[in-house]
């Protein structure tokens, strides 16, 4: 009797833990707040909100240097519209993507958030931002072939 207990309790976890529309609706709840420290230009707080998987790899002053990058390539945003997601639980760990597209200042970007967890522990795990703005032009290459040999000689 107690197992059937223990086991219906597993099962109902599991379920909680799985439920797509509450894992996107705390995604972009997530996504709100990551879009918010973006635009005020606050890597220390991005990456302190970020989970500790992301902080191994991703330390403050890189999240700095993608923000400089970003903020002057493509501006500040101005708009945020979901395009996709997906789900899923595994061993134990549930994890979400949601990916947006999103109209900054200067132009269109695509952006991938992958998070894992589940409601107020839900962390993220990954932020990747694709554009044609963020592409470096046979200029920027130049440029930093340049600096690259001036520091060097």
């Amino acid at each position: 009797m107690k197992f059937r207990m223990f086991l219906a309790a597993v099962a109902a976890l599991a379920l909680a833990a799985c439920n797509p529309g509450a894992q996107i609706e705390d995604a972009r709840g997530q996504i709100d707040k990551f879009h918010a420290l973006y635009g005020a230009g606050d890597a220390k707080g991005f990456h302190k909100a970020s989970g500790a998987e992301f902080r191994k790899v991703v330390t403050e002053e890189q999240v700095q240097g993608l923000m400089t990058l970003f903020s002057k390539r493509l501006g500040k945003i101005e708009s945020s519209k979901q395009t996709g997601f997906n789900t899923g639980f595994n061993n134990g760990t549930t994890t979400t993507t949601i990916v947006m597209q999103t109209r900054f200042e200067r132009g269109e970007a695509t952006e991938t958030f992958v998070f894992t967890g589940s409601g107020k522990d839900m962390k993220l795990l990954n932020w990747n931002v694709t554009s044609p703005l963020l592409e470096l032009s046979p200029e920027d290459v130049k440029k930093l072939t340049e600096d690259a040999e001036e520091a060097a000689g």
